[in-house]
């Protein structure tokens, strides 16, 4: 029998790696992938005359491709990602592989430029050169693909116009060349790629207005365009509007000019799950359109300009579990809705949520720090709304979400106490509710938050800390600023003496010397003490022997305890050895 199919996938293999001595003339398929081989792919491809199939993902390979690798004429999948090979790809064999059909070669060091020879790659069905360093412009060529599903040119240095004509690409599905430094206008072309189902142009210097004949992309589901220099939101919307299926549409950084969010004339997107306008200094309020999208899970709206009060209907859509309204000019109190989010009620509740795998968000905070998501589950449930001017007391009824994981109202005017409630939300893994105007002390019913990891009240309240659970955990920095809080979590504020100024100098020097006198005075007693109990031990034989019994029985009984205790865990050992 030959052998066809060499997989040695997902083990621990090391060493070099040598294709010689695997590679012989019936061998179809060779599958290395996640093992721990290093250095470089070493010449030797010229036995595998028929190999079809190369797959060596995220192995540890360095340096670069060999020359031979490319004459496999009969290769269709070959797969590199997440090594670390360098080079460039050779131009002149490159256009010899009629057979392709799939290659990735993402998570490299790859550099050059892409050759612009895929006019013979016409089986071509999957393009994936993602995360390299690859320059030039995008390869006219791929116009010559037709057969063409997948292009990934995501994080690369690209630029220039994009000349490829996509009318000649009627199957594409996926088109990523986000982070790059593409400029110009999205190509008038891409309309008839209908069958396309997630664009990014997201972090290029792409510029001018999404055009009307976008409507035509029936198909599409995820649309990232952040970073950019497009421009009249409104428009933007009512085009992207007629996109039945549109699930995700992230325009972060982006329509930066004078933008206001259209408040009416918008009756689409009731399949939308992921809407995020930040960073676009809208202004305006929250608009009313929103509380049709019943499908919303994920609203980020932050860092824009946005005011009026928070609409009581946005605690009203059921699905939405990740709500961002920070950094805004919202005033007013909290909404009474919010206190019954459906998704947020119950740590049970789930739900089908869209994948957008392949298809990076980024969430970042002020210190320009982020997280990448790529699923809509990747959101922790969460009620972000700082930096605003919202007023009066924190609802106690938000106690009810036991499925939010993150709430920050810090940085506007509450006030009132923290209530007690908030013990409740036993998912709750950051509770930041620092820089209002908060009275009170700290509830102790709070060390019930076993989950809680980040928790900052900072200039805010008076009292005691409380103690126990996560709360030992906690920096003194996540409580400074309330002048009359108690820092010291290892002694009750109320035991402390209280300072009364008075105007009597004598008083302020008696002040100042307490402290050192107080040391002195127990040193001393310290010191006397054991003074006494080594002269009892000393001149009293009947005590010296009693002492020095019971110190002895008392490491005898930690020798037998220590025996015991060993003997037993060896004897589980053994049986989950041998049972």
């Amino acid at each position: 029998m030959n052998l066809t199919v060499l997989d040695i996938s997902s083990n621990a293999f090391s060493g070099g790696f040598n294709i010689t001595a695997l590679c012989v003339e019936p061998v179809k398929a060779l599958r290395f992938s996640r093992n721990g081989f290093n250095g470089e792919i070493l010449a030797g491809f010229g036995r595998c005359r028929v190999l079809a199939e190369l797959s060596i993902d995220g192995s540890g390979l360095t340096g670069n491709l060999p020359s031979d690798l490319y004459t496999l004429s009969e290769l269709r999948r070959p797969s590199l990602r997440e090594n670390q090979l360098s080079g460039g790809l050779i131009s002149e064999y490159l256009g010899n592989f009629s057979q392709l059909m799939h290659i990735d070669l993402s998570y490299n060091l790859f550099t050059g430029v892409i050759p612009d020879v895929f006019g013979g790659l016409r089986r071509l069905e999957f393009l994936n050169l993602a995360t390299n360093s690859f320059s030039g412009t995008l390869p006219a060529s791929l116009s010559s693909c037709p057969m063409l599903r997948v292009i990934n040119l995501r994080n690369n240095s690209l630029s220039g116009e994009i000349a490829v004509h996509f009318n000649l690409l009627p199957r594409l599905n996926v088109l990523d060349a986000g982070s790059n430094m593409l400029s110009g206008a999205i190509p008038p072309s891409l309309v008839w790629c209908t069958k396309l189902k997630t664009l990014n142009f997201g972090r290029n210097k792409l510029e001018g207005e999404i055009p009307e004949s976008f409507k035509n992309l029936q198909s599409l589901l995820h649309l990232s365009l952040v970073h950019s220099g497009f421009t009249n939101l409104s428009s933007a919307l009512r085009v992207l509007q007629h996109l039945p299926k549109l699930t995700s549409l992230v325009l972060t950084k982006n329509l930066r000019g004078v933008e206001t969010l259209p408040m009416d004339g918008i009756s689409g997107f009731k399949s939308m799950q992921v809407l995020v306008l930040a960073h676009c200094a809208l202004s305006s309020m929250i608009p009313p359109w929103l509380q049709n999208l019943e499908s919303l899970r994920v609203l980020d709206l932050s860092w824009n300009k946005l005011n009026g009060t928070i609409p009581l209907w946005l605690g009203n859509l059921n699905n939405l579990f990740y709500l961002d309204l920070s950094n805004n000019s919202f005033s007013g109190e909290l909404p009474e809705s919010f206190i019954q989010i459906k998704s947020l009620l119950s740590s049970n509740y789930s739900s089908e949520h869209a994948s957008i795998e392949g298809f990076p968000l980024f969430k970042k905070n002020s210190a320009d720090k982020g997280l990448q998501y790529n699923h809509v589950s990747s959101f922790p449930p969460s009620l972000i709304l700082s930096n605003n001017l919202l007023v009066k007391p924190v609802l106690p009824g938000l106690g009810h979400l036991v499925n939010l994981h993150v709430l920050n109202l810090s940085w506007n005017n509450f006030s009132g106490g923290i209530p007690d409630e908030l013990s409740n939300m036993s998912s709750l893994e950051a509770l930041n509710l620092s820089h209002n105007d908060l009275s009170g002390s700290i509830p102790a019913s709070l060390t019930k938050l076993t989950f809680l990891s980040k928790f900052d009240v900072s200039y805010n309240l008076a009292g005691d800390i409380p103690t126990g659970g996560q709360f030992s955990t906690f920096a003194n920095a996540d409580f400074v600023g309330n002048s009359a809080l108690c820092i010291l979590r290892n002694a009750s504020c109320t035991e402390e003496a209280p300072f009364v100024e008075t105007g009597n100098e004598q008083h302020r020097g008696m002040d100042t010397t307490m402290p050192a006198m107080t040391y002195i005075t127990g040193e001393v007693g310290f010191a006397f003490g054991l003074l006494i109990v080594w002269n009892v031990l000393f001149f009293i034989r009947p005590w010296r022997v009693a002492y020095f019994l019971t110190i002895d029985r008392f490491f005898d009984m930690i020798y037998v305890m220590t025996v015991v205790k060993v003997n037993m865990l060896r004897r589980k050992w053994e049986y989950k050895v041998h049972p």
